[in-house]
């Protein structure tokens, strides 16, 4: 436990989707947490103290969706990821009405996982004080900026449609969470590559419709700001 990253929960009535899933997030040295029922995943919450939860759709005996909403109830910090069969897509993306972070569906995408789940560590635990650069916002360092830019990146994101996401979204998500871990070390050259790389993103997803101009021009604001911090214009 000592040498992971994180605890993921998953939660489904489906013992072979779990240890799938298990075997891969343990292969990229992650924790992780079983249950089966909604009763034993809040015991899990509770005793773990997860960071992420993989809930399926169906879980528990109370209906579709009442296992999200039931633990988004008990915990509000827990990042929520809800799993669906195809056939309940429809109930995967109301989830996301619901409190959840995002949805996969069935058989599952580990590449998408993976970047849901690395975005959801990133979010649930930033490695440098905010309360310091809350106290003195006109020195905000570029390790904050950078957080900020990120966290802006993944909530538009999370509004794209699944066409976008599944191409320009992706991508976007990709370079907002090197942008995080570039501010962590450091790193001023791949900070500057890594920039360029998103403001070229965004104007693509600007010209594809995906981005609204209201939504673009609040993302270069935030792009302007982070960009001065490690001297670019």
């Amino acid at each position: 436990m000592a040498d992971t990253r994180g605890t993921i929960l998953i939660a489904d009535d489906d013992p072979a989707t779990v240890e799938l899933i298990a075997d891969y997030l343990i292969g990229k040295q992650l924790a992780v947490a079983r249950a089966h029922t909604l009763d034993e995943a809040l015991t899990e919450l509770d005793r773990d103290r997860p960071e992420v939860a993989l809930i399926g759709v169906r879980l528990g005996d109370l209906g579709p969706l009442e296992a999200i909403r039931r633990i988004r109830q008990v915990n509000v910090q827990v990042a929520l990821l809800a799993t669906a069969a195809q056939e309940d897509a429809n109930l995967a993306t109301e989830a996301l009405g619901m409190g959840a972070a995002d949805y996969l569906l069935k058989p599952v995408d580990f590449d998408y996982l993976s970047r849901a789940i690395e975005k959801a560590l990133a979010a649930a635990a930033p490695v440098f004080d905010f309360t310091a650069a809350a106290e003195a916002p006109s020195t905000s360092s570029p390790q904050t900026l950078l957080y900020t830019l990120g966290l802006e990146i993944f909530r538009v994101t999370r509004r794209f449609s699944p066409e976008a996401r599944a191409s320009v979204g992706g991508a976007l998500e990709q370079v907002a969470l090197q942008a995080i871990q570039r501010g962590v070390s450091g790193e001023k050259a791949e900070i500057i590559r890594t920039l360029n790389q998103m403001r070229t993103l965004i104007r693509l997803a600007q010209d594809l419709g995906d981005l609204d101009d209201a939504t673009a021009a609040r993302i270069e604001e935030h792009m302007v700001r982070t960009r001065r911090s490690v001297g670019l214009s």
